[in-house]
């Protein structure tokens, strides 16, 4: 039940995100819609690097699926909602290429797993730095945004994170980081708030890639 709760915590985020902003609901349901799949990457992350008490015991829970959905939603909108800001539309936008730099993180990553390069988590991390670096550099408008919305998304992410955390202190026993030293601050681990930071800086400017955007 803790992941659920887990899960519940961050929907109380995502439908406030949703309530607020009515000009960004599709950008929200769209990236969340995306990023749903992204919880079958558990496969490569359990048992290593956590071992999450899922329903049946399964290695990718439901649970893993909706959280992806919902972290995905606020990555997306997080430092547009804190800027008040808005998107309009540019006049040059290649759709096959933006797709083909969207993409580039995952064979990294999963060239890392099976290769044992690094460990996965780490190999995470590099994934996304690479991903963002590719965005930022064919789309230097959203630099700023790639940062602050790193930045933003890491705080509400930890946030949300040592809340649960702390109201289910079992839960820390989840995280087995194999091969990383055992880092927490406020009962969560450190791991995770580094990659929250680096997912807002990637994700959070996929929609504006993806469907040639600007703010």
């Amino acid at each position: 039940m803790e992941y659920i709760f887990a899960d519940l915590i961050i929907f109380i985020a995502w439908i406030g995100f949703y309530y607020l902003r009515k000009d960004l609901r599709k950008e929200i349901l769209i990236m969340s819609i995306l990023a749903a799949p992204l919880g079958l990457f558990d496969l490569l992350f359990v048992p290593g690097y956590w071992k999450p008490i899922t329903l049946f015991e399964l290695p990718i829970g439901i649970e893993g699926i909706i959280f992806s959905f919902l972290i995905g939603g606020l990555a997306a909108v997080s430092y547009i909602e804190v800027s008040k800001k808005k998107l309009t539309k540019i006049k040059k936008f290649h759709r096959h290429f933006s797709v083909f730099v969207f993409v580039i993180s995952l064979p990294i990553l999963i060239g890392c797993y099976f290769l044992h390069i690094l460990n996965i988590e780490i190999a995470l991390y590099l994934a996304l730095v690479i991903g963002a670096a590719v965005i930022v550099f064919v789309r230097k408008d959203l630099f700023k945004s790639a940062f602050l919305g790193g930045l933003v998304f890491g705080l509400i992410y930890s946030f949300l994170l040592i809340v649960w955390m702390n109201l289910f202190p079992s839960s820390r026993e989840w995280f087995l980081l194999s091969g990383l030293p055992r880092i927490f601050l406020f009962n969560a681990p450190i791991y995770e708030m580094v990659f929250a930071f680096l997912f807002g800086a990637y994700w959070g400017n996929i929609y504006e890639l993806l469907y040639g955007y600007k703010l």
